[in-house]
């Protein structure tokens, strides 16, 4: 799904209440909590507030985001039509009638992101937990057995370009291997070898 399923879902939730004789109560909308957008309105007797905002969801193993659209009953102290600065609508205290949620399974850089389920963001994180795994073994650095023409190497890079001038001694040798190079070690020096 694209950011534009949102959109629709948001037009969907509010041409439902339009259909049900709703209209818009622009007395009440000036103003954001941070929100991505919201309408408000009323049928003469409550007022409900339809939002598009960002959410964030913790799971034992996981950490989800995404957007929601939902739709909400503002308290009854909010009266429709009336143009007032002091009676603001919090969000946090709306009574919620429906949620939906769009999950970030991923991102492009061309296209934006892109959302799912939260069966699918979960199987997405999986993945991502798993490949960074993968990467980071391949990355890291696995040591060589130092062959008499390996340690000649080492000695010599020792010498040259960590300054080393006394007598190497070759147990404190160490050649690694990763995926940007070798590295020579000497105690506690090392020179790495793009």
């Amino acid at each position: 799904m694209k950011y534009i399923d949102i959109n629709r879902k948001f037009t969907e939730r509010v041409n439902q209440y339009l259909a049900s004789g709703y209209i818009f109560n622009s007395a009440s909308m000036r103003g954001s909590q941070g929100e991505r957008a919201h309408i408000d309105l009323t049928n003469g007797t409550e007022i409900i507030r339809i939002l598009v905002t960002d959410f964030s969801a913790w799971t034992d193993t996981d950490h989800l985001e995404g957007v929601e659209v939902i739709a909400g009953r503002v308290p009854s102290n909010t009266v429709p039509h009336v143009e007032d600065d002091y009676n603001t609508i919090w969000n946090q205290e709306l009574e919620i009638l429906s949620r939906d949620r769009f999950y970030v399974l991923g991102e492009s850089r061309k296209s934006g992101k892109f959302y799912g389920t939260e069966e699918e963001a979960l199987a997405a994180s999986k993945t991502r937990i798993e490949h960074w795994v993968r990467k980071a073994r391949s990355n890291a650095p696995s040591e060589l057995p130092l062959t008499a023409e390996r340690m000649k190497i080492a000695k010599h890079i020792i010498r040259n370009r960590l300054g080393v001038k006394r007598r190497i001694n070759e147990a404190d040798v160490r050649v690694c291997k990763s995926s940007r190079g070798y590295t020579v070690s000497y105690k506690a020096k090392a020179c790495h070898l793009g």
